[in-house]
């Protein structure tokens, strides 16, 4: 009796197993398909360098922002703290183009840059 149960019980673990692992594989099958086939690949825009002018005019923008940022620190101080963290990398970014600006650019920049100075050093310009 064990010998015939035990044997039944095998049979019916093999029948089981097979059956899940047959259907289950399929279905992955394809649902990868329909995934792969499915998907269009994503279009990424390409980096377009800006202008001389329009990296100065988004500098000077900064430079606006973050001397009434420093002004309302009391209201946002997070804001601040956010744009504290990216002095260092925009003007590292103006300076690589600052040789393309003329004459009067160059004028503007150092203006926007005397503002970032003096708020990073704890005054306040608007």
């Amino acid at each position: 009796m064990k010998k015939i149960s035990m044997i039944l019980f095998a049979a019916v673990l093999m029948i089981a197993f097979a059956a899940c692992n047959g259907t289950k594989k399929t279905e992955e099958v394809a649902i990868v398909e329909e995934a792969v086939v499915e998907t269009p690949a994503p279009e990424t825009p390409a980096y377009v360098e800006p202008t001389p002018a329009e990296a100065l005019k988004a500098f000077q923008d900064f430079a606006k922002e973050y001397g009434e940022a420093f002004n309302n620190i009391t209201k946002d101080p997070q804001k601040y703290s956010k744009l504290a963290g990216q002095v260092q990398q925009k003007v590292a970014d103006l300076e690589r183009i600052k040789v393309d600006l003329t004459p009067q650019q160059v004028k503007d920049y150092e203006k926007a840059l005397k503002i970032i100075t003096d708020v990073s050093s704890g005054g306040s310009k608007k």
